[in-house]
């Protein structure tokens, strides 16, 4: 599997919009994790935050208790193609009032075959730092 996934963010106008993209440089298809591919919402911690001590910034969004995954879980991505999703990530974390500086990554599985959901790969994004001001 050659699966690049990055990260980029935009804090502007008083919310914090991730975009999450994938690129499937490989000959074969690949499936995504539909919550951080495709979902408007979250409904659990999808991002490792970090605050300007380092510390983790708490999630304060709904946590959904799943049943295990199914092929309905994921999302395909056709080989030398490449997706991009935007979530607000605003109201989910507890974002510090003023301006601060923080940090976000994304770690999750990926699948090579949505027919094998046990065979999974982890793929993973390199942080990134931006500012943002809350109310």
């Amino acid at each position: 599997m050659n699966l690049h996934a990055s990260l980029s963010v935009d804090a502007q106008h008083d919310k914090v919009l991730v975009t999450v993209r994938f690129e499937n440089r490989g000959e074969r298809r690949v499936w995504l994790p539909r919550a951080v591919a495709a979902d408007e919402r979250l409904t659990g911690r999808l991002f490792d935050l970090r605050g300007p001590d380092g510390g983790e910034v708490a999630y304060q969004g709904p946590m959904v208790k799943r049943l295990p995954f199914t092929a309905a879980d994921y999302v395909e991505l056709a080989p030398h193609s490449a997706h991009a999703h935007t979530i607000d990530i605003t109201r989910y974390y507890a974002f510090a009032p003023g301006q601060h500086q923080y940090r976000i990554s994304w770690w999750g599985l990926v699948l090579a075959d949505v027919k094998q959901l046990e065979a999974y790969t982890e793929a993973s994004t390199e942080p990134v730092t931006f500012t943002h001001t809350a109310p």
